[in-house]
């Protein structure tokens, strides 16, 4: 089974960015779900249950930090 990884990040472009990058130096990564803000990626963590987490530390609602905790 591949891994599973969220990406949160409030900037679409650098969302997408990461996504991209993360396919070349980790192709088995799956990316399950892409958040925009703080709120929806801790909705989406408990929803899905990724292994890895990409949190943007400054985001709406809450911040990576917070939603790491």
């Amino acid at each position: 089974m591949n891994p599973r990884a969220l990406i949160a990040e409030d900037e679409p472009l650098l969302a997408a960015s990461l996504k991209a990058a993360l396919s070349v130096a980790w192709p088995e990564l799956e990316i399950v779900a892409v958040a925009p803000n703080g709120l929806e990626a801790l909705r989406l963590v408990e929803a899905e249950r990724p292994e890895v987490a990409f949190l943007d530390i400054r985001m709406p609602g809450l911040s990576g930090l917070e939603v790491a905790a």
